[in-house]
């Protein structure tokens, strides 16, 4: 039935004699709304003689184990078993699926006739350490850097212990049994992850979506890659530091997609960090306009927001946006590199409501470094004055729209200036989620939604746990509630998350938002270099 609505973009080959197992390891709706999954399949299946397949994590798979989506193989019956995992949430579905296809989890217990099992995707990029016991190959970087020497190399048909080596010796791949726990054994100590220069953008091909569905989160919708990594580098933002400079495809070369496309779909959305930052934007919206799509975007960078942008969504019956404040005042947003004034947010939010949009969604944060009590309030005072605008102006038009106040707590990533900073206290972090419950609660026409403080904790020790994690993560595989490994493993991840070096210097001695190379070089991903 999946394979039956399928549309593709581009007639790929299926007849290479090097085969490839693609997964992604989550539901099938959630990896095809993957660009970055779907565009590496596309390019494998570029390649010449090799043919690739799909797989994902759904919890309907059959007791025969894990199977390919096209041919319906065994996924030891590949020579490569490859997953893209963008989100750390997934590493659980990873190690689930290995002992479900019988693959031996520990990469050191596989021989000669087990496939090699690479990650890629932004969880490599970011730490691969967590992974590194069971991963054979890590690939870092982007995938049209990478895709043609690990062809290469696959084409060859090379031992097991060749093939590694030879994978090896290809800039941005990490093999561990090879280079080691620290890639001490990697040129300089180093891998050095493989990504587009800035002037690269213009001549590159827009990443898009390859297979067109109704079963994914993003129904049918043709998704186009305008733009990767940001110019706004605010302090805890992975993306914009990792990737940066940004890289942007040109309005001429995104439209051509688009056009070829058009008779599969009328349903497009743009993918960027930040969308409306490109500088070609009004063009690429104009002439999406004109070939009669409907677009989205997903979240919109305040300071481009304008009335024309607003008007082209809400002419075709767009109703919701989203933009990212980040924080209640002007003098916490400055300390994290957030370039938005009060007063801009405030003009911002007037057009919008103007322009029809009627809900409103307003990425906010708690915990961030430096944050006091007065902070916290200033992020209910924020949004009781955007209410109060957004009722001004619905009242005008006889429609008073919502604001969808989503807060989470700050975690501290890897690759940002922020990534030493501890997580905020579990007990605070709880006490402000409850106290931003409370007042929103009284508050007509907002819709209150908290990041429980049990998943902060969480996420933050995946993001920069190393090797030492692994019984925690095969636990978590087994089955274990988060709740659960949080409160038996409390110790172990505080250690991680609010490390002792991070709580013991004095408030005026901790440099805020300042790379410290020491720290980095020790961190579990302080081997990881930019191209």
């Amino acid at each position: 039935m999946l394979l039956a609505a399928e549309r593709a973009t581009e007639d790929l080959s299926r007849h290479g004699r090097t085969r490839v197992a693609l997964g992604f390891p989550n539901s099938y709706e959630i990896g095809m709304s993957n660009l970055g999954f779907q565009w590496v399949y596309r390019l494998l299946n570029r390649e010449e003689d090799i043919a690739c397949d799909r797989f994902f994590a759904d919890e309907d798979a059959d007791r025969r184990g894990p199977r390919t989506l096209e041919t319906d193989t065994p996924l030891g019956d590949f020579p490569l078993v490859a997953f893209s995992i963008s989100w750390e949430m997934d590493y659980v579905n990873f190690l689930r699926i290995l002992p479900a296809a019988r693959i031996p989890l520990e990469r050191t217990a596989r021989g000669e006739g087990d496939p090699i099992v690479l990650v890629g995707g932004d969880c490599a990029r970011i730490n691969p350490a967590p992974l590194a016991a069971w991963v054979d190959v890590f690939a870092m970087g982007d995938a049209e850097k990478i895709v043609p020497g690990l062809a290469d190399v696959l084409r060859r048909d090379l031992t097991r212990d060749a093939t590694l080596a030879a994978l090896a010796a290809l800039p941005g791949l990490y093999v561990p049994a090879v280079h080691g726990a620290r890639a001490e054994g990697a040129e300089d100590g180093k891998i050095v992850v493989q990504q587009f220069k800035a002037g690269e953008g213009a001549l590159r091909e827009p990443p898009h979506t390859t297979l067109l569905t109704p079963h994914t989160e993003l129904s049918d919708k043709l998704l186009i890659e305008i733009a990767r990594g940001c110019s706004e580098m605010c302090r805890f933002c992975w993306a914009a530091y990792a990737m940066a400079p940004q890289v942007r495809v040109t309005a001429e070369a995104v439209l051509e997609i688009a056009k070829r496309n058009r008779p599969l779909t009328s349903r497009a959305g743009l993918i960027a960090t930040a969308v409306a930052d490109h500088p070609e934007i009004l063009p690429i919206l104009r002439g999406l306009q004109s070939l009669d799509y409907h677009v989205a975007l997903s979240s919109v960078k305040i300071d481009a927001i304008s009335e024309e942008i607003l008007a082209i969504l809400t002419k075709q019956g767009e109703r919701a946006l989203a933009i990212a404040p980040e924080a209640g005042n002007e003098r916490l947003r400055r300390a994290i590199n957030k370039k938005v004034s009060d007063e801009m947010l405030l003009d911002k939010v007037r057009l919008i409501a103007r322009s029809g949009i009627t809900q409103l969604k307003l990425y906010l944060q708690v915990g961030l470094p430096g944050e006091t009590a007065a902070d916290v309030d200033d992020v209910v005072g924020l949004v009781d004055a955007l209410r109060l605008v957004f009722l001004e102006e619905g009242r005008k038009r006889g429609r008073v729209g919502t604001l969808v106040p989503t807060v989470n707590a700050f975690i501290p990533k890897p690759h940002t200036p922020f990534e030493n900073e501890p997580l905020d206290d579990p007990a605070a972090l709880e006490e402000k989620m409850n106290r931003l419950d409370r007042a929103f609660r009284k508050m007509p026409n907002v819709t209150f939604r908290g990041m429980p403080v049990v998943e902060a904790i969480w996420e933050a020790y995946l993001a920069k746990m190393g090797p030492e994690s692994a019984p925690i993560l095969l636990e978590a595989a087994a089955g274990a509630p988060v709740r659960r490994l949080v409160k038996t493993h409390r110790d172990a991840l505080m250690a991680v998350v609010r490390p002792a070096r991070a709580l013991a210097l004095p408030e005026h001695e901790t440099p805020r938002g300042v790379f410290d190379p020491h720290a980095r070089q020790a961190s579990p991903w302080g081997f990881i270099a930019k191209s």
